[in-house]
């Protein structure tokens, strides 16, 4: 027998998914059965994989996170995590290693090494020789981006964290107005 007084989220209006991507993200925030503090959780987890300095580790990392915590919203946390991609990955980097060489007091006006992008290529991953020449080339600003993106990744938690549960409690406010209370969220977390 069901409960009458139990709270349930609207039903969507038609069986289609939503369109746009903006509507799309709002279907995965407003999820139902999951709180406002899991819906951030999975986003905040996400946003600081993204980054995680370590690439190529990314994608493991989301799905490790998937096994261990059961109740997060695995495609919120994949979403915010592909905000590392092949177009944000050179800005990402270069504020890790702005951040690092920031904390390590490397700005004292001195010429910051010079690195040459477009060296790097498939060579500098396939022989020895151009790994070599690779690695040389990126020693200088190593330690920087490292300790950067470390500083980055734990920034990342809280800032997404507080960001997503804002916006996910806003939403379901403004979604769900006749309910005390939206599914999931206890009367004291509003």
């Amino acid at each position: 027998m069901t409960d009458p007084t139990a709270q349930t989220a609207p039903a969507p209006a038609s069986g289609s998914p939503p369109k746009g991507p903006w509507n799309r993200l709002k279907a995965h925030i407003l999820h139902p059965e999951l709180s406002a503090e899991q819906v951030a959780w999975s986003f905040a987890l996400g946003f600081s994989i993204a980054w995680n300095p370590l690439l190529g580790l990314h994608t493991g990392m989301v799905f490790l996170f998937c096994v261990i915590f059961r109740r997060l919203h695995r495609p919120l946390m994949i979403l915010a995590m592909l905000i590392n991609n092949p177009w944000t990955m050179v800005p990402i980097a270069t504020a890790s290693t702005w951040v690092g060489n920031l904390v390590r007091g490397r700005f004292h006006g001195g010429p910051m090494p010079r690195i040459e992008w477009h060296e790097i290529g498939w060579r500098s991953f396939v022989t020895w020789d151009g790994f070599e020449a690779m690695t040389t080339m990126l020693r200088p600003i190593l330690k920087s981006y490292l300790l950067g993106g470390t500083v980055c990744t734990l920034l990342a938690l809280p800032l997404g964290y507080f960001l997503m549960l804002w916006l996910a409690r806003r939403l379901r406010r403004m979604h769900w107005p006749h309910l005390p209370h939206p599914p999931h969220d206890s009367p004291s977390g509003d």
